[in-house]
């Protein structure tokens, strides 16, 4: 897809919408557009964590294996929000799974070339992070709500 193409998806992605039309140009040069199927693995717990997606369209699940209860579902995210931050922490790797429950399209940023830029502009680094650490504390306290339940006694019935 061209760099045009992607600069334009990110003016119109609410992750990026309100970068600078030369921060959103850095970013999409780094960048490609991908699509995933229903089932597909965008992100494998472990692996080196080489990309930073941001999702245009579809449904995807944060998964983490429990070895007593099996894949559990920990949130799902939608059109409009991003996937992926280990990219940022070394020793830059998966900490869960993430599947496309839907078709879904994302621009998928390559992370070493990010974190090179990041690197450079300090600025954009700045807006990339403080925006992250959003998605971050959302997911934190999502994901906590998701262990109370998952960990939660069973309710008694007649009570």
């Amino acid at each position: 897809m061209p760099e045009t193409t992607v600069s334009e998806i990110l003016a119109q992605h609410p992750f990026t919408h309100d970068l600078d039309q030369e921060e959103r140009k850095a970013l999409a040069g780094l960048a490609t557009v991908r699509t995933y199927e229903p089932d597909d693995l965008l992100i494998r717990e472990g692996r080196a964590a080489d990309t930073f997606f941001v999702i245009v369209d579809g449904l995807v699940a944060i998964e983490m294996f429990l070895p007593d209860r099996g894949v559990r579902r920990l949130q799902t995210v939608e059109a409009g929000d991003v996937v992926g931050w280990s990219w940022i922490v070394p020793p830059y790797r998966w900490e869960f799974d993430v599947r496309a429950l839907a078709r879904t399209t994302a621009v998928v940023l390559d992370a070493a070339r990010l974190r090179e830029l990041l690197d450079r502009d300090e600025h954009l680094a700045t807006r990339l992070f403080q925006k992250l650490l959003l998605v971050v504390a959302a997911r934190l306290s999502a994901t906590r709500l998701q262990l109370l339940d998952i960990y939660a006694p069973p309710a008694e019935v007649g009570r």
